[in-house]
């Protein structure tokens, strides 16, 4: 086998940098979008370039990923990292189908700021269809394609359907930033249950008018219980932890992916807990591998700093104490009785154990 690829096909692209930052699915189904956007001949009012595709379709382009996983990226992308936009360019036509195009704007800040994290030359963003690389890849003859065109190869027959979505569309422009991936319905814990997945594709394939909104709750499977509605964190307040986050300064440096967003979101309540408790590490640990994954466990198992769970347990004991008429004063490492005694908090806490 004196081929660089090891079977016959056009190999997908994967940025690196981008999938360490934001999550590989996300990564694969970003350059996607970027491809299909630089080949698309459709320019909207706002002068860019858009593409439409259903999730059926996303699920023939990407078979390696499940419907659900796709959904679940796509949302990231557009709700949590504002790298891409999605509206209803053909929602006058019978054909509903979303529209996608690329945030180029946040796309090269983010770039800006990986370049800055990695320590490497910032240069602009040259969006391109495929890079150099993967285009000296080209070892199969005649029937090959540059990377991600096998994939994206259009049938005439969808050219045509295109062309009449053209026709028949008024160039809606995008209202708002709410707009709906159609086919969504409720999402499911992993590991998915073939006759969910199985719903979803019959429905997709009878119609693509049904449409139920990225809610943030709903926007992929991790983001649903057990947070509460009424504790939901807002963009803004997930965003100032992630910022948070990264300006700890530890080695390796903490570095932001899908997971931890929507750890963030769904464990909101423990999340300054936790932040607490990696600083307490970096600082006393003899050496952290992974601060990303300290903090996604500190997070879902409620974790703090030890000072500080020794202080909750120490304030514990004395409101019960005191409403035992144990104690009625506390001072520091001393605590007063009833009859005026100064007794050290230590030695009280082992005479009287909660509940005793």
């Amino acid at each position: 086998m004196t081929s660089k690829l090891i079977t016959p096909e056009s190999p997908l692209l994967v940025p690196p940098l981008l999938a360490a930052e934001i999550g590989l699915t996300e990564a694969v189904i970003l350059q996607q979008i970027h491809y299909f956007c630089q080949i698309s001949k459709h320019i909207k009012r706002d002068g860019r370039r858009w593409f439409w595709k259903t999730l059926k379709d996303w699920g023939h382009t990407l078979p390696f990923l499940t419907i659900s996983t796709i959904r679940r990226a796509i949302a990231n992308l557009r709700d949590n990292f504002k790298l891409i936009d999605v509206c209803r360019h053909s929602e006058k036509t019978w054909y509903q189908a979303n529209w996608f195009t690329v945030n180029v704007e946040n796309v090269q800040a983010l770039w800006n700021r990986i370049c800055q994290n990695q320590q490497i030359d910032v240069s602009n963003l040259e969006l391109s269809i495929c890079s150099h690389t993967a285009d000296h890849n080209k070892d199969f003859p005649s029937k090959e394609f540059t990377s991600q065109q096998h994939s994206a190869v259009e049938s005439p027959k969808t050219e045509e359907l295109e062309a009449k979505i053209l026709e028949c569309d008024q160039e809606v422009i995008c209202q708002t930033p709410e707009l709906e991936l159609p086919q969504i319905t409720h999402f499911v814990d992993e590991p998915e249950q073939d006759e969910s997945i199985s719903k979803t594709d019959h429905h997709e394939a009878h119609s693509f008018a049904a449409v139920s909104g990225f809610h943030n709750e709903d926007s992929g499977d991790d983001y649903t219980q057990p947070q509460e509605k009424s504790i939901q964190p807002s963009q803004e307040e997930v965003q100032e932890v992630l910022q948070q986050l990264r300006e700890i300064r530890c080695t390796p440096q903490f570095r932001l992916n899908g997971e931890i967003q929507r750890t963030v979101r769904r464990y909101w309540a423990n999340v300054p807990g936790a932040i607490a408790y990696l600083k307490e590490a970096v600082r006393t640990w003899k050496g952290i591998k992974s601060p990303e994954a300290v903090f996604v466990s500190a997070c879902k198992e409620g974790r703090k700093p030890e000072t500080q769970q020794a202080k909750s347990g120490v304030v514990a004991w004395f409101e019960w104490a005191r409403q035992q008429r144990i104690v009625i004063a506390m001072s520091r490492e001393t605590v007063y009785t009833p009859d005026g005694e100064a007794v050290a908090l230590a030695e009280m806490m082992r005479r009287f154990p909660v509940g005793k």
